[in-house]
């Protein structure tokens, strides 16, 4: 069974807090981030997904929270990691 993480992060002097909520939620989170009738992921479904179930502190972000893309991609590219687990290092990886 998969267990829950929170990992925090700094990035521009604002210190992130992400959670994983298991492999289920993240597949769940990819399927309902297609662009209809496609199979791209849309950029903003994805964004807005983030920063509602997986960063958790601090809450309330939106795109419009960041200075540039860059900043933007820097944040939402660690978010998506820890969605899949990819935060862990590879010792916990291979446990869970």
């Amino acid at each position: 069974m998969a267990k829950f993480y929170q990992v925090k992060k700094e990035f521009g002097g604002v210190t992130y807090t992400a959670q994983f909520n298991g492999i289920s939620a993240a597949l769940e989170a990819i399927d309902d981030c297609y662009i209809d009738g496609t199979m791209v992921v849309s950029s903003k479904k994805l964004a807005s997904y983030l920063f509602e179930h997986v960063i958790v502190d601090p809450k309330g972000l939106t795109a419009d929270d960041f200075d540039s893309m860059d900043a933007f991609n820097e944040v939402t590219i660690w978010a998506r990691g820890v969605m899949e687990g990819k935060f862990r290092d590879k010792k916990e990886q291979s446990e869970a």
